[in-house]
């Protein structure tokens, strides 16, 4: 995980439980917990869980804490999916080392597995309070372009049964601008493509994955000859990124604080 906000995973979001989250039960609570504001300048931010049950951040926006630990199996929440948050969660970093033996035994979970355990934190040590609801937001909408419903070179179906071979689908990373995957879910692709163009991404296209996946562009044309996102994505796909709003699920901070020092 990267100190760029934009590069954290949408997740989606139960609206319905539109009420302020009572703290986590103590069996998901740290059992030792430092949190230190860090003022070093142009820290790069890294989080990560070690065997034993120790979760390490260094260098972390809250903000950025935040979307992680209330985000699900399928990634983190974007920054617009937060509401509410006052501008120092964005600008102050945060080292934090906690450890608890309950996050040891589901270390097999990673930092999944560590969600509920960090969101005890942010609720102890930044007394944070959330309530989950609906708002319309600005996103782009996944469309086909294609005459007959044609996919581009780029898209094609994958014969990878995700549920029986989850370890054959996924994107395991790859250099700025590019996606290239043998089997992605349509909520994962969804996923990518909100982290390229920037703004939340919902599938209009009623495809079913898994696919296989090339895709390829360049942020900014003045220094490449690659397409945009939005051409590649047209070209390359056979989709069109169409700009519009819609429901939104978003987590609304009700309350937070900066942390007595340790």
């Amino acid at each position: 995980m990267r100190t760029a906000i934009g590069l954290l995973l949408l997740i989606g979001i139960d609206a319905a439980t539109a009420h302020a989250q009572p703290p986590q039960s103590p069996e998901k609570s740290f059992e030792v917990a430092a949190v230190k504001r860090n003022m070093t300048v142009g820290v790069e931010t890294t989080l990560r869980v070690d065997p034993g049950g120790r979760l390490q951040a260094i260098g972390a926006p809250v903000l950025w804490l935040i979307a992680g630990a209330y985000g699900d199996a399928r990634g983190a929440l974007r920054v617009e999916q937060i509401v509410g948050a006052p501008p120092w969660l964005r600008s102050e970093r945060y080292d934090i080392t906690a450890q608890t033996p309950a996050l040891a035994s589901a270390q097999a979970g990673g930092f999944i597995a560590a969600r509920p355990f960090l969101r005890s934190l942010l609720e102890d040590r930044f007394q944070l309070r959330t309530h989950r609801d609906t708002r319309e937001l600005p996103v782009y909408a996944l469309v086909r372009t294609g005459k007959n419903g044609e996919l581009g070179p780029g898209l094609s179906r994958s014969n990878v049964d995700c549920e029986k071979e989850a370890a054959k689908c996924g994107f395991g990373g790859g250099p700025i601008g590019r996606i290239k995957a043998d089997a992605l879910t349509s909520d994962l692709l969804m996923q990518l493509l909100a982290t390229a163009s920037g703004r939340i991404v919902v599938d209009r296209t009623g495809l079913t994955g898994p696919f296989v996946v090339d895709l390829e562009w360049s942020q900014d044309q003045s220094v490449s000859d690659k397409p945009s996102i939005f051409t590649a994505v047209q070209e390359q796909l056979g989709l069109k990124l169409e700009a519009t709003r819609g429901p939104v699920d978003v987590l609304v901070i009700d309350q937070v604080e900066r942390p007595a020092p340790d």
